[in-house]
């Protein structure tokens, strides 16, 4: 069976298209850029008169390497107030004596309104004070929802209750 190179050339043509299609089909460029972060948020109560309203929102996000954030939002401050953030392990009414964070006055002041403030960035392994000294502790976006903490933001020179709540393990 002999073919015209006619028919020879057209035959080939028509082949490298269809290999062309094949292989531009199944060119792969969705980006997989793994699951989407999550994020949790915790409301923060004020004391007193303010038991009822929230003061301060806490956010948890994780990142795309597993690293997470942990932020607050206060709803108030007073202008130039020191304000102090204290994470601790148990809950507002039985605390525990583990520290996770504590944020000093001298570092944060009021603004006379809402602000933010980043307690965590991009952390994977936190020091935590306890009794008993410093230990490395996993601190992963599953670690912070399984792990029993509060926080606590303490406003002025006489270290009034501003906000406080319940961070993780609800």
């Amino acid at each position: 069976m002999s073919i015209s190179k006619k028919h020879a050339l057209t035959a080939g043509v028509m082949m490298a298209t269809a290999m062309a299609v094949t292989f531009t089909a199944c060119k792969k460029d969705d980006k997989n850029d793994g699951p989407a972060p999550r994020t949790e948020s915790y409301a923060l109560k004020g004391v007193g008169a303010d038991a009822a309203a929230t003061n301060a929102t806490v956010t948890l996000t994780e990142n795309k390497d597993s690293s997470i954030n942990l932020s607050i939002k206060l709803n108030k401050s007073t202008k130039d107030a020191k304000q102090y953030i204290y994470v601790i392990g148990g809950t507002p009414a039985q605390p525990g004596t583990d520290t996770l964070a504590a944020i000093s006055g001298d570092n944060i002041k009021g603004t006379g309104a809402a602000m933010s403030v980043a307690i965590f960035q991009n952390v994977k392994t936190i020091k935590v004070n306890t009794p008993a000294g410093q230990k490395d502790t996993a601190f992963r976006y599953a670690d912070v929802l399984k792990y029993a903490a509060h926080l606590k933001v303490l406003s002025g020179d006489k270290k009034d209750t501003l906000a406080i709540g319940t961070v993780g393990k609800k």
